[in-house]
């Protein structure tokens, strides 16, 4: 049986479908890349926010045609969990749902015809078929969340938090090392706080320095730092382990202490600055990515002037912008006065502007020095040309690198490479020679 599929949505969705396909392997079903040629198309999604539940829509109706064609239709992850008997009704040519948790019951369907036990496992195997270029894998160490953010639907979707066993973790990486792979990038919905649930306490530390210190020669990239997990100890780490790229990626969501306490938020204005000044004072070569939520209901014009104020004080290297949406269920869509959908966007396009201009200035500052980059694939409308990332850019948010000059003689690489152009959010560049 041949099998084609679509992952929406953020890395740990992606992780969840790698799996399923790594059993699917492992139970001789073939994977294709056409949809056309299989003969069951999973649709693994998203339903975070509207417009990933909209993406979502748009994607199923998109596949119906093919149900036309005799093929089985299968739609999993988030949305199922958030909407499932909405969708049933909706889309009633779809064969078989199955939420956050409940992919491994998709094989027993596909083989037998019959809707199996739902039991909730995330991580039946460890033989994951990577769905993005293998320079790079994405290591989940938990799921689920504890914060309960007033914004927020993924307690309500993934459950409180769930990690892995320390162990297990790292007879993943270690398997991901031994095939190839150049960067672990950890993830889960909040990092800092992995082990809190089974070990009662924060292991993250250890878990990195146990990482690290597998042979082998590869990177390590912390996503998803909550900024109450976030302390001197772990920066230090952070900079100092020569494996982990200096890398932070620090959703910080508004920096007013009046919203951050409707958002029900752990840290407030003071601990943010410190963290962000406690990594300029300790290095001037880390990037830091960050993340707003703008509109938040009842933000006033000289609330959200704040986040400005913040980005030209901190100049953070990345960072991205999302106007709040109100989500069935969660508290802060009780609360008024709720900012109009163009005020939003207004908001949002002059944050943008400005971060555009930092990131620009920091690309810029690196034109003179030597980067290390990987060459990750063909260019797809000029094969001739091969598009990668730096190390500083974390994988389909912080832009690309296009490979202008010079010789990938080293496959992916890395290789040692110097800017030629910036043109954001990408960098053009030329291989100067293989690390």
């Amino acid at each position: 049986m041949k099998v084609a599929a679509v992952s929406l949505g953020c890395p740990k969705n992606q992780v969840d479908l790698e799996v399923l396909l790594g059993k699917m392997v492992e139970e001789n079903f073939e994977i294709t890349n056409s949809a056309d040629d299989a003969d069951v198309i999973i649709i693994n999604t998203c339903g975070f926010i509207e417009p990933a539940v909209m993406e979502a829509v748009e994607t199923i109706l998109e596949f119906e045609p093919y149900k036309e064609k005799g093929k089985k239709i299968v739609v999993t992850g988030c949305m199922v969990e958030r909407y499932k008997d909405e969708f049933e009704k909706e889309f009633p040519f779809v064969d078989y749902y199955a939420g956050v948790g409940e992919l491994k019951s998709v094989l027993m369907f596909l083989k037998d015809g019959i809707e199996g036990e739902k039991e909730k496992n995330l991580y039946f195997t460890k033989n994951r078929l990577i769905l993005n270029p293998k320079s790079y894998a994405y290591l989940k160490v938990a799921d689920g969340c504890i914060n309960r953010c007033s914004y927020c639907t993924i307690p309500s979707i993934r459950g409180t938090q769930k990690s892995r066993e320390i162990e297990d973790i790292l007879d993943e990486a270690k398997k991901l090392i031994s095939s190839g792979i150049k960067e672990l990038i950890l993830i889960s919905q909040d990092t800092t706080k992995y082990g809190l649930d089974i070990y009662g306490e924060f292991k993250l530390k250890e878990l990195v320095r146990r990482i690290h210190d597998i042979d082998g020669d590869f990177y390590i990239r912390l996503l998803y730092l909550n900024p109450d997990g976030v302390d001197e100890e772990l920066i230090d780490m952070v900079l100092g382990l020569e494996k982990v790229i200096n890398y932070f990626e620090i959703p910080v969501q508004h920096i007013n202490d009046r919203i951050l306490k409707l958002m029900n938020r752990k840290s407030d204005s003071k601990k943010i600055r410190s963290i962000f000044s406690k990594i300029r004072e300790k290095s001037d070569e880390a990037f830091i990515r960050t993340t707003f939520i703008v509109g938040f209901p009842s933000e006033t014009e000289e609330e959200w002037s704040e986040i400005k104020d913040f980005l030209e004080e901190y100049k953070p290297d990345y960072a991205g912008f999302f106007p709040f949406y109100r989500e069935d269920g969660v508290k802060a869509s009780m609360l008024e006065p709720q900012i109009g959908k163009r005020e939003k966007n207004r908001r949002v396009r002059e944050l943008q502007k400005i971060q555009k201009k930092i990131t620009m200035e920091r690309l810029k500052s690196l034109k003179k020095r030597e980067i290390i980059c990987f060459a990750e694939k063909a260019n797809e409308d000029f094969d001739f040309i091969l598009e990668g990332r730096a190390l500083f850019q974390t994988p389909d948010i912080d832009g690309k690198v296009y490979f202008i000059d010079g010789e990938a003689t080293d496959g992916m690489g890395p290789y040692l490479c110097k800017i030629k152009r910036v043109v954001y959010p990408d960098l053009y560049c030329k291989i100067e020679s293989k690390l």
